[in-house]
């Protein structure tokens, strides 16, 4: 998952990067969504800081504004935590960031050959996948795997 506080330095530059990779990411919302979170917190802190004051001063005439400290907090944090999980949604659907060398494609196809090394070897037989390889050395055991978990 990004950082936010690294996407906030440059945020345009974070959104033309993400745009090589060819994918549909609401990046207003993206911010609108941060900016909210953002000023949930700063409200959530206000509200501790002003039930902590009144808690010091010990008088009980206040209790009635702490108890409804206490509950306009409580919606604050309700409000933040699902202000937050769609902030977290949205990042954990962005890709990495792609280098500047990665040529803008929407395929495979769209790739560059930088270079080949080596000989490919060409077989007159169709070779192996991994597993089959290894269960016919009795290496790994499918069916067992499937039972264990």
């Amino acid at each position: 998952m990004h950082n936010l506080k690294e996407i906030r330095k440059n945020f345009d530059d974070f959104k033309k990067s993400i745009q090589k990779r060819n994918i549909n990411i609401d990046f207003d919302k993206l911010k609108m969504l941060d900016e909210k979170n953002r000023e949930l917190i700063q409200k959530k802190e206000v509200f501790e800081k002003e039930k902590k004051d009144i808690s010091k001063t010990k008088d009980s005439k206040l209790f009635n504004k702490s108890k409804e400290i206490s509950k306009q907090l409580e919606l604050t944090i309700d409000e933040q935590k699902k202000i937050k999980d769609q902030l977290d949604k949205i990042l954990h659907n962005i890709p990495n960031i792609p280098h500047n060398d990665v040529p803008i494609g929407k395929t495979e196809n769209d790739n560059v050959e930088l270079s080949k090394s080596g000989k490919i070897p060409q077989f007159n037989f169709t070779p192996k996948t991994h597993y089959e390889l290894g269960e016919n050395l009795k290496m790994l055991d499918f069916d067992l795997a499937t039972k264990t978990t």
